[in-house]
């Protein structure tokens, strides 16, 4: 939809109408336009004919991708929208819509948002957060019970539920089979080379088409190509040998590229090797086969019509984007007591990613430049996503990480002008019954401490001046390390190089490790440059003395503002079953203070402050 926007492909004249896609749930036609360098015109207008009631407008300067384009509707007021190449002298594309006989059409509303079309076709209001579902974890998908689509063209084919199409369980023959049938058999035992059209019935449970029609190779990936709007699911990981699996539901895979083996690096940089299969009748499959399987991760464009699978060690994100987004707002809100949902609004649209495992969720925006850390907090506080947690990528970017249950269900969708995203996570109920833990651990190992360096490896944390927040914990760390050994306790790192570890894995190390104390070391940043001074964050209540004892220390050796303590729900320190405590040790976005957290003598008095608040909250606990 917006690939001229942060896709960089050419664009040719005139606009090119690529597809008509209908949603019930919000009763609207969207026509996906790839726009001309001269654009659309702004105010779209139609006029009205009679004997039938119908309206028509017309798309100047504009060709139809394809051939001519209808949508059927039963039981609605609307009974058929066209599309087709009224003239092309110039060159113009018309649209008609029939009605019942008696419908008001003053009813219907032509949109022009950012110059792709939106035919609003009830009285229900079209909010600015329209979406899309770009990726979904459910295992159902919503019925079109109203729709019929047809093809002018082609005969319409009836495609039946069962007669083999259901994947077997072996999910290996699953594959096998994917890539050995090129065409499917229907019910009337013929063939069709692809699915042209298709009766969208009751039986039939298709939330979006998506149109696989070509592929490209763009910096050692796989860039999948398309019309109509992406929708993923969760990826999964296959051995002997080693695969990366990508299913992409209510999904159509154009015959000519089905199943083809394609090398990745063709100059032979790397054997990495990719099919795309038409998995079962309605869902589309991608295999990448590749020793660093678990590295690929899928790019989504922002029109959503695009999708690039790319080892994530190979990614330049100034070849992803061309615009510059912010993250302006974000909302929260709470749908039941297992689903809960985030809006975050943006600037300008946005070029993402998604990578889930079992135990965290990862959105990476790759081109969006700022946020407003202190406003996010606020937003986040005593919601389901208090534990998420935002950090600046190398270059331009922003990751937004937090921990999930691997039973709960996720699903992210997009506005259709690309400046939004919703993430929506049901919770399973193993992770709805999970209850704060109130009380420390009683085995905790005594005189042992696990010291958390924030961030590491492709994880920046903050960053100003090309300065790492990684960087100066890691430093801070390995000294708390140093200045604790030597007065004869044990200490365990969640990291001790420049190493990703993620927030479950750094959890479930200081569980194994049973240390009696847990402290993770940061540093703070804000969107403002005034911001400085220290804080000290704890959740559970049996954290508070640590913090406390801790604070005091710092504020004692350190000459800056004290920002006090602060009850904070952080993934470390909420999931933790010791006392647990996370410093920031100063703002890096506030000049003067990065200049001092970078010295020498900086580091030197929050390492000795960290350490001997450690030894004087430990010599405490032992006296009771």
């Amino acid at each position: 939809m917006f690939l001229m926007q942060c896709f960089a492909y050419a664009s040719a004249e005139p606009s090119k109408v690529m597809s008509m896609v209908y949603d019930d749930s919000a009763s609207v036609i969207f026509l996906n336009i790839l726009e001309s360098q001269d654009g659309l015109q702004k105010n779209l207008k139609f006029s009205k004919l009679e004997n039938p009631n119908r309206i028509y407008f017309d798309i100047d300067n504009a060709v139809l991708i394809g051939d001519k384009q209808q949508l059927v509707f039963e039981k609605s007021e609307i009974k058929e929208i066209r599309l087709s190449q009224f003239t092309t002298d110039p060159d113009v594309v018309r649209g008609v819509i029939t009605f019942e006989e008696g419908f008001d059409t003053s009813k219907i509303k032509l949109l022009n948002i950012n110059g792709n079309i939106l035919i609003k076709c009830s009285v229900v209001s079209l909010q600015n957060d329209y979406f899309n579902p770009i990726y979904d974890e459910s295992s159902q998908n919503l019925p079109y019970s109203s729709v019929t689509v047809n093809s002018q063209v082609v005969q319409k084919v009836a495609i039946p539920q069962s007669s083999g199409i259901k994947a077997p369980d072996n999910v290996v023959a699953d594959i096998q089979k994917a890539f050995e049938n090129s065409i499917l058999s229907n019910s009337d035992g013929k063939t069709y080379d692809s699915v042209v059209s298709v009766d969208l019935s009751s039986n039939l449970k298709l939330r979006t088409k998506y149109y696989i029609n070509g592929y490209f190779l763009k910096s050692g990936g796989l860039l999948v190509n398309g019309s109509g709007q992406i929708t993923a699911s969760k990826m999964f990981y296959l051995e002997a040998p080693k695969r990366l699996v990508i299913d992409l539901p209510n999904t159509f895979v154009c015959k000519d590229i089905r199943n083809k083996d394609i090398k990745l690096c063709p100059d032979g940089s790397c054997s990495d090797t990719a099919k795309i299969g038409q998995f079962e009748y309605n869902k589309g499959r991608i295999v990448v086969t590749s020793e660093n399987a678990e590295k690929y991760i899928p790019v989504f464009s922002a029109d959503a019509q695009s999708m690039l699978l790319i080892n994530a060690d190979k990614l330049k994100h100034t070849d992803l984007a061309s615009c510059v987004s912010n993250l302006a707002k974000a909302y929260v809100r709470k749908i039941d007591n297992k689903t809960s949902e985030l809006i975050l609004s943006f600037t300008e649209p946005v070029v993402h990613s998604i990578l889930r495992n079992d135990n965290s969720l990862n959105l990476y925006l790759f081109n969006v430049k700022s946020y407003n850390e202190l406003e996010l907090i606020k937003t986040f506080k005593n919601t389901y996503y208090s534990d998420l947690t935002m950090s600046l990528l190398p270059q331009i970017g922003v990751r937004a990480s937090m921990g999930i249950n691997k039973d709960d269900i996720v699903k992210i969708d997009q506005s259709i002008d690309g400046k939004a995203i919703r993430l929506t996570i049901k919770r399973s109920a193993e992770s709805s019954n999970k209850q704060p833990v109130m009380t420390a651990k009683k085995n905790a190992i005594k005189g042992k401490v696990v010291l958390d360096a924030g961030h590491g490896g492709s994880d920046y944390g903050a960053i100003r001046e090309g300065i790492n927040e990684k960087d100066i914990t890691l430093d801070i760390t390995q000294r708390v390390a140093s200045m604790l050994k030597s007065k004869g306790y044990t200490v365990a790192m969640t990291r001790s190089d420049d190493t990703y570890v993620s927030l479950q894995e750094r959890v479930d190390f200081s569980e194994n490790e049973a240390p009696e104390i847990f402290v993770s070391i940061h540093v703070n940043s804000a969107v403002a440059t005034e911001p400085k001074g220290i804080e000290t964050h704890y959740y559970h209540d049996y954290s508070k003395d640590l913090a406390n004892i801790v604070h005091k220390h710092l504020m004692k050796e350190i000459d800056t503002k004290d920002r006090g303590l602060v009850k904070s729900k952080f993934y470390v320190i909420n999931h933790t079953t010791v006392p647990a405590i996370l410093v920031e040790t100063g703002f890096i976005s506030n000049a003067e203070e990065r200049s001092e957290l970078v010295s020498d003598s900086r580091k030197k008095k929050t390492a000795k402050a960290i350490a001997e608040g450690i030894i004087e909250y430990i010599k405490s606990q032992q006296s009771k």
